[in-house]
């Protein structure tokens, strides 16, 4: 795919460049402001389809994808069935699926759930859920040892935002002396935003393009009890970006990564994402945007996959109220039913 680049006074202006010389079917990859009436859009045109052209490993891979995803379906279709035949559990089977929970992590939940006496089976889930999810504990800081955190993901996942609410509550809540740093010149109102939040909270906030730059910047925040990396958002399939990332991070010896996670992102982008930053090696996993979906499954499946701990999650926009540690009994609140319905109202479903 080659990748084409129009500049314009305005973003439609772009992109009817776009439009006219590379066509309708044209994916659009970033755009850019590059100053007052500069817009710089990077597009490209989407491959065709399936035809004589087509590369045999692309077919391959989209026919191991279609394999891969009626494999799913029957598995889903024979725990369905198996569920079906326990009318007790099926209220919570439904709730489970429709928190998008895999089918391997439900099928463990409910084994040998009996509702004996005619109570809930919804008690024993909880336990279960609680016992799968791992949280990571508070961390000590302040010790004379200074921290370094850097919170990496794929974009739009909310770790610029999420760096401030982090540096608001060791600020205030714990008294701590908190430094930014930030490490995304690529977007360029990123160093900007973070620099704004560090204004507002009155804490030292640095920019590094490279690892020597990191480093010098590390030796300025010596005096700190925790400084903060933000990193630019890379796709998880951009691997040469990841590997500049990885290469600028290198600049911060016993650097500890969070991998930043959005809630609402579909389950395979997550599997993805996980995969790519894996050359991270992060500590744990921070959810973000809960209060933009009702479906938290992902955050069992991943915590499951990985073997990783949640260390927080966030929940809205406000600095620094929007941010909470992660807890077993709230996370598994919120995959339970609100209600659980009784075992007497099942078999009516």
């Amino acid at each position: 795919m080659q990748v084409r680049r129009f500049t314009a006074e305005s973003t439609a202006a772009a992109l009817r460049r776009v439009k006219r010389e590379l066509g309708a079917e044209a994916v659009i990859l970033s755009t850019n402001r590059l100053g007052p009436g500069r817009v710089e859009v990077a597009a490209a045109r989407e491959p065709a389809g399936w035809g004589p052209g087509t590369d045999l490993g692309e077919l391959s891979d989209q026919l191991k994808g279609l394999g891969d995803m009626l494999k799913r379906h029957l598995i889903k279709s024979e725990a369905a069935r198996g569920f079906d035949q326990r009318p007790e559990v099926v209220p919570l089977y439904r709730h489970l699926a429709e928190q998008e929970v895999s089918e391997p992590i439900i099928a463990e939940l409910l084994d040998g759930l009996v509702a004996a006496g005619g109570h809930s089976v919804a008690p024993p889930v909880a336990i279960r859920i609680k016992k799968m999810l791992q949280v990571r504990p508070a961390a000590r800081l302040g010790s004379g040892r200074r921290a370094l955190w850097a919170l990496v993901g794929p974009t739009g996942v909310g770790k610029t935002t999420t760096v401030a609410k982090l540096a608001a509550s060791f600020t205030l809540d714990f008294r701590l002396k908190v430094g930014l740093i930030t490490v995304d010149t690529y977007r360029i109102a990123a160093p900007e935003q973070l620099k704004t939040y560090g204004q507002i909270m009155d804490l030292p906030t640095l920019v590094a393009a490279d690892a020597g730059e990191l480093a010098q910047a590390l030796e300025q925040l010596d005096d700190r009890d925790l400084v903060l990396i933000d990193t630019v958002g890379r796709s998880p399939s951009d691997g040469d970006h990841l590997d500049d990332l990885a290469a600028v991070l290198a600049g911060a010896p016993g650097l500890q990564t969070h991998l930043v996670l959005a809630c609402p992102t579909r389950e395979s982008d997550q599997q993805a994402a996980v995969k790519a930053f894996e050359r991270f090696d992060p500590v744990s996993l921070i959810f973000t945007k809960l209060d933009e979906t009702t479906t938290y499954g992902c955050i069992l499946n991943r915590v499951t996959a990985t073997g990783k701990p949640v260390s927080y999650i966030t929940f809205g926009q406000r600095v620094p109220e929007d941010i909470e540690p992660a807890a077993a009994d709230s996370l598994a609140r919120r995959l339970m039913p609100a209600r659980p319905a009784s075992p007497g109202k099942a078999g009516k479903e």
